[in-house]
């Protein structure tokens, strides 16, 4: 088998993931789920995720790699924020995602975040989020 880099069936299993999630969208409201981040001006409360890292295992002959991506709730309280992630982790933590051409066979939350952000015009935005390690095989 040919190796496929994972990063595009990734984030196409992840934005499914997340927008599948019931409890998700109705925290949220709708379906205010980014990647990178969220378009200038979003109302609040929204999802942005991102892909922090990619790397090979290089411990069997398959292909296997461990992806590491970055998925936070941006609201108007910390509360909020933190009902959101708990959605997010429900979706993802030990759940084994649908990755087109590789097999999921680990996906753990890892290090959280949760803090205020205050822009120039002294609105405060809280996030709360962490880092899922995901692992595939082809």
């Amino acid at each position: 088998m040919t190796s496929v880099s994972a990063y595009l069936p990734l984030n196409s299993s992840i934005s499914s993931t997340l927008s599948a999630g019931t409890a998700l969208i109705s925290s949220l409201g709708g379906t205010a789920i980014y990647y990178g981040m969220a378009p200038k001006g979003t109302d609040l409360p929204y999802v942005v995720w991102s892909y922090q890292y990619s790397a090979p295992d290089n411990m069997t002959p398959s292909e296997s790699t461990t992806q590491l991506v970055y998925v936070r709730a941006y609201a108007e309280t910390a509360a909020q924020a933190g009902t959101i992630d708990a959605r997010i982790c429900d979706l993802l933590h030990k759940q084994t995602l649908s990755v087109t051409g590789w097999t999921n066979f680990w996906s753990a939350r890892e290090t959280e975040f949760a803090y205020p952000e205050t822009d120039e015009a002294g609105v405060t935005t809280w996030t709360a989020g962490a880092y899922y390690r995901i692992r595939l095989d082809q």
